[in-house]
């Protein structure tokens, strides 16, 4: 069974790998794109904290991410590309479903904004993004810092020195929301803080167990 490590470096790799070369889009869509990186911030308990989950709802979400986690490396292994991506639309509208399922309509707003917070330069390939009308020469620019980003994850990812890598990809997600607000005005700038919402003061945790045992919140 694969740990919360997992789960984050493939959160990293998506926030990092959004303007990726085919192998590393291969690589990312481990987890399906859309809804990935809701589901994957749920195993985070900070997540849940905000979001005031219980611990019934916390296994919920341990036991459907560990089974779409199977089933991508499943699809992962179909030699036809069209299936692929036929099977994961279908784990989509899983994730979709499954989130509608387990949150609260509020639940689903609050988690929507910390997907934007932590997204970083990600969030420009949102359909969120479309609001802030950003300019070619923005797009332009994002795409650059995107490249950058990705060339830095993956020179963590395959460093073979000790480090802390919790500290350094929390630095990576930093620095990716900051160049994302260079990127905008004055203007835009307020409706991307109207968009995410309130301050996400949690923190994700690199090296959190699969499943924190919590007292049940009932």
């Amino acid at each position: 069974m694969r740990n919360c490590r997992m789960w984050t470096l493939a959160l990293a790799a998506l926030i990092a790998w959004s303007v990726p070369t085919r192998a590393a889009d291969e690589k990312a869509k481990l987890v399906p794109e859309e809804g990935a990186l809701q589901v994957v911030l749920l195993r985070h308990k900070a997540v849940r904290d905000d979001l005031k989950l219980t611990h019934r709802e916390a296994r919920k979400i341990h036991e459907f991410t560990e089974e779409q986690w199977k089933k991508a490396e499943e699809v992962e292994k179909l030699p036809d590309a069209k299936e692929r991506d036929r099977k994961f639309e279908e784990m989509t509208k899983e994730n979709e479903k499954f989130l509608n399922e387990v949150l609260t309509p509020a639940q689903n707003k609050r988690l929507d904004q910390i997907t934007l917070q932590v997204a970083g330069l990600l969030w420009i390939n949102t359909p969120d993004a479309a609001a802030l009308k950003l300019t070619d020469e923005q797009k332009k620019k994002a795409a650059k810092y995107q490249q950058e980003a990705r060339k830095e994850l993956e020179e963590l990812l395959h460093s073979t020195t000790r480090r802390d890598r919790h500290a350094e990809l929390r630095k990576l997600h930093e620095t990716s929301k900051k160049r994302l607000l260079e990127l905008l005005t004055d203007e835009q700038e307020t409706k991307y803080h109207e968009l995410t919402g309130p301050p996400f003061r949690g923190e994700l945790r690199f090296d959190e167990p699969p499943l924190v045992e919590e007292k049940s919140k009932n």
